[in-house]
């Protein structure tokens, strides 16, 4: 019975999307950008007050609160920390203190809106402790502390160019490290009378920068780096990447002449809106978040591709639904962390900190700067966890909200509403309403197993798995 009542969802859901407008409805609107901005399932009375609102700018508001919100900017952040390969261990080597003040660095770039060009020049200037001026980590997260390796990673992070061959990797050469007494401790510092063989550098595009002795040889490049149309391209692709999952350029750290963006005129667009606004982060997030690309309805019927969910989504998604949540602690001596109760794993902020869940669903292992290192295929595998996972059973079993709702609802289809709101983020429709009055006759089961099975069967949706 289990599996029919699934086949049933999955073909009431299709078809609820089938008979949809060519904009998407409010419901998917309101749950497609809360994870796409957040991470996170909006709440209950979050739901109720966009669903009843009748404000005919209720997106704009919406999009609005949810880009300045403490949940908007720690998912972005948690975006930031997978190209900036933010990792205690293995092959960064932050250590916990490194990665806290890091993590710290970001999110107050991220919560003061700094422009995208004072933001990437503020990391690649940095100099000075590694706890006590964050961004110089940057320089510190690399296996092989070279010019040539530094350079690598800023033409592939800030121009997706994944071959360099110029010799702009010279302005980097000044880069010293040397330790303290506080335990690892680094201090980031430049060597102003290195000898240079050339003093003039050519860059790939033809540009020629002079490097003059006692003065920051970073400083030239970074100049003409932010001044450079494809910086602007690469960020708004990465954007348009972050929101529906693939690139106008894809992958979008792979810029090449054979690699052409599907739509350069809507490139060109983005990039000359967002030059205009002086790299303002926020503002091409809400010009993409109102487009009528991510206003349709799911393909095939409209232009938005459902994206299967980040394992970290998963995992909280499933905890918030739930009340069950996992804890977290990351074993890196000096000092070992351990993360407060109800910790989102969108918000641990360290690669090496893991569950056996998340590495199922895909976390991202932050050992490269590519986007591609992120997997969020839909497995068997994962398959099988959701539909036979004993730790997911007593999840559910033991549920404080399950025990909460049933308290509160004796009536089935009150009863159904709130757990679907709960975790599908909307309202129950009448079809199912009236399917779950039949499965429960036919089954003779009492209330609190059909809240049971109805929760189980909600998680191993793909309404539940996938950003549709």
């Amino acid at each position: 019975m289990r599996k029919f009542l699934i086949l049933f969802i999955c073909l009431l859901s299709s078809i609820v999307q089938t008979i949809a407008s060519e904009r998407c409805s409010d419901e998917v609107f309101l749950r497609r950008a809360y994870l796409t901005v957040t991470g996170a399932l909006p709440q209950v009375w979050e739901c109720k007050n966009f669903l009843d609102s009748e404000n005919p700018k209720k997106r704009e508001a919406l999009v609005n609160k949810l880009i300045k919100s403490e949940l908007g900017l720690k998912y972005m952040q948690m975006h930031w920390g997978d190209i900036l390969r933010i990792k205690s261990e293995f092959p960064s080597n932050l250590w916990p203190n490194g990665v806290q003040a890091y993590n710290r660095w970001v999110y107050e770039q991220l919560m003061n809106n700094v422009p995208y060009d004072k933001m990437v020049r503020n990391l690649l200037i940095s100099e000075g402790s590694n706890f006590r001026a964050p961004a110089a980590n940057f320089y510190r997260g690399f296996q092989k502390r070279t010019p040539e390796n530094f350079y690598a990673n800023i033409n592939l992070l800030f121009l997706g160019n994944r071959n360099c061959t110029d010799n702009g990797y010279l302005c980097f050469s000044q880069i010293k490290f040397k330790s303290t007494k506080e335990w690892k401790e680094e201090i980031i510092y430049l060597n102003y009378h290195k000898d240079l063989p050339w003093h003039i550098i050519e860059l790939e595009d033809g540009t020629r920068i002079k490097l003059t002795p006692d003065s920051d040889w970073r400083e030239p490049y970074v100049d003409w780096l932010v001044k450079n149309r494809r910086f602007a391209e690469v960020m708004v692709n990465r954007m348009w990447f972050w929101v529906f999952g693939k690139g106008l350029v894809h992958e979008p750290d792979d810029w090449r002449a054979d690699n052409k963006p599907s739509n350069p005129e809507l490139l060109k667009e983005l990039t000359d809106y967002f030059i205009a606004k002086k790299f303002d982060m926020r503002a091409l997030l809400k010009k993409i978040l109102l487009s009528k690309e991510f206003n349709s309805k799911a393909a095939p019927e409209g232009t938005y591709q459902p994206q299967r969910l980040p394992a970290e989504v998963i995992v909280d998604n499933i905890a918030t639904a739930t009340g069950k949540w996992a804890t977290y602690m990351s074993r890196v001596p000096e000092p070992f962390t351990f993360y407060p109760p109800k910790t989102r794993a969108t918000h641990l902020g360290d690669a090496t900190v893991s569950s056996s869940e998340l590495e199922l669903f895909g976390k991202v292992s932050r050992d490269v700067s590519l986007e591609s290192q992120r997997n969020n295929a839909l497995t068997s595998k994962q398959l099988l966890y959701l539909m036979n996972s004993s730790e997911l059973e007593r999840s559910i079993r033991k549920s404080p909200v399950l025990k909460n709702l049933l308290k509160k609802y004796s009536d089935l289809s009150q009863l159904a509403d709130a757990i679907t709101m709960r975790v599908l983020a909307r309202r129950a429709t009448a079809n199912e309403i009236s399917m779950y009055n039949e499965y429960m006759r036919e089954n003779k089961l009492s209330l609190n197993e059909f809240a049971y099975d109805l929760m189980w069967i909600l998680i191993n949706s793909n309404e539940f798995l996938y950003n549709h």
